[in-house]
């Protein structure tokens, strides 16, 4: 498991992604990019040679008003990572 960022440097310290990285770690062959922009731009999830990588859009305005982004960076990843309460890999 990767997670990245690529966010505005205002929210930047707001998107921990060690907080996921050390939740999912034994999910191998899997990338987690967290985008948070004011243009709002949209990329595509894309799988290579070296696995998945999703990408999860946040909205910068609501992670701007935050004090702890972290429980909407969880919600997403599990959302995206398909773990829902009936199949938590937790």
């Amino acid at each position: 498991m990767k997670v990245l960022k690529v966010v505005e440097e205002d929210i930047a310290d707001k998107i921990d992604t060690y907080y996921i990285l050390e939740l999912f770690r034994h999910i191998e062959n899997v990338a987690i990019t967290f985008m948070c922009t004011k243009d709002e731009r949209e990329v595509e999830d894309w799988i290579d040679e070296k696995g998945w990588h999703i990408v999860i859009r946040l909205p910068y305005k609501k992670v701007k008003r935050l004090a702890d982004a972290r429980p909407l960076m969880l919600a997403r990843a599990k959302e995206r990572l398909g773990l829902t309460a009936e199949n938590s890999l937790n």
